[in-house]
C-alpha cells in the first residue's frame, strides 16, 4: 500500500493578504455595507486597517442589540463621526435606533447635523415605530433650527418631533425626496422649493396660527396617509400623482373659524381652501 506524502507546512512568511491588496477606494465600498461597529473593528486586522474605516462613504448604525445602554451607544456615535477623516465625504448615513428609549434630544440633534456637514447626499434617521402613547415616553425633539446642507438629495425622518424653522427647506436647495414617518410635526408651513417627492405617513400635525400649509411648488408626487388632517395645499404646477388616505386618526379642525367644537355644517370653513 503507497504510503502517503506529509502535506508540506506552510511558512508563516509565505502567505500572502490579497484582501489587504486592494485598492483603498475598494475596500471603503466593501466597509460601507457594514454595520458601523463591525467596519471600525476591522482596524485591529493589521496596520493597513487600522485607519481605513474613517473615510468609508457609507455609515450604518441599526444594531441597537449591540448596545446594552443608550450611554454606549452615545459614546459609539460621537466617536464615530468625530473621528472621521476630515474633508471626506459622506454618501449616505442610516441612523435606524428603533427599540432604544429615552435618546438624548440634543445629541441626536447634534448628529444629525455633524452627518450633514459631512456633505452626506442621503440621511434616514429611524427613532420610533409608532407615536408614543403617553407624555412619559416622549418623541425626540429636535432643535427648532433649519438644516443646512448643499449636497442632502434625500431625507428620511421618523420617530421624532419637528417644530417651525426646521420645515423651512430653503438652505437645502438639493433635496428632492422628503419621507416623514411617525412625526410630530409643530408647523405653520412646510416649505420646500427643490423637493419632487414628498411622503408623510401616520403623523400628527399641530398648529399655532392656522392649519399646517404645505408648500413645494416643483412637487412631482405626493403622498399623505393615516394623518390626524391634510395640510392646506398651495399651488404645484408640477403635480404629477398624489395619494391621499385619510386613515382613522383623521379629525375635523373647526377651530379654524374659532367656533371650535361646532358641528360640521355649521362650520364657516370651505373645504376647497384646503386647495389653496
Amino acid at each position: 500500500m503507497p504510503r502517503r506524502g506529509k502535506t508540506p507546512k506552510v511558512s508563516p512568511g509565505s502567505f500572502q493578504d490579497h484582501l489587504s491588496a486592494l485598492p483603498d477606494a475598494l475596500l471603503h465600498h466593501v466597509l460601507g455595507l457594514l454595520e458601523a461597529g463591525d467596519a471600525v473593528r476591522t482596524c485591529v486586522l493589521s496596520r493597513r486597517w487600522r485607519h481605513l474605516w474613517r473615510p468609508t462613504p457609507r455609515l450604518r448604525v441599526t444594531d441597537t442589540e449591540a448596545f446594552r445602554s443608550v450611554e454606549k451607544l452615545n459614546g459609539f456615535v460621537d466617536q464615530l463621526l468625530l473621528l472621521r477623516d476630515a474633508g471626506s465625504v459622506l454618501d449616505e448615513c442610516e441612523l435606524d435606533l428603533r427599540g432604544l428609549l429615552r435618546l438624548d434630544d440634543a445629541l441626536v440633534d447634534l448628529w444629525i447635523r455633524r452627518v450633514l456637514a459631512c456633505h452626506a447626499r442621503v440621511l434616514r434617521v429611524h427613532l420610533y415605530a409608532n407615536l408614543p402613547a403617553s407624555q412619559e415616553e416622549p418623541l425626540v425633539k429636535l432643535v427648532d433650527q433649519p438644516l443646512l446642507s448643499q449636497h442632502l438629495v434625500r431625507l428620511e425622518l421618523s420617530g421624532v418631533h419637528l417644530e417651525e424653522r426646521l420645515f423651512d427647506f430653503s438652505s437645502c436647495p438639493a433635496l428632492e425626496d422628503l419621507k416623514i414617518a411617525d412625526c410630530v410635526l409643530h408647523t405653520d408651513k412646510i416649505f420646500s422649493r427643490s423637493s419632487k417627492h414628498i411622503s408623510v405617513r401616520g403623523c400628527q400635525f399641530l398648529w399655532d396660527m392656522h392649519p399646517t400649509q404645505l408648500s413645494a411648488p416643483n412637487l412631482v408626487s405626493l403622498q399623505l396617509h393615516d394623518c390626524n388632517m391634510i395640510p392646506i395645499l398651495e399651488s404645484m404646477p408640477s403635480l404629477e400623482s398624489a395619494s391621499v388616505n385619510l386613515g382613522r386618526v383623521y379629525e375635523e379642525y373647526c377651530d379654524i373659524c374659532d367656533n371650535g367644537g361646532l358641528e360640521l355644517e355649521e362650520c364657516e370653513w370651505d373645504d376647497r381652501d384646503l386647495l389653496g
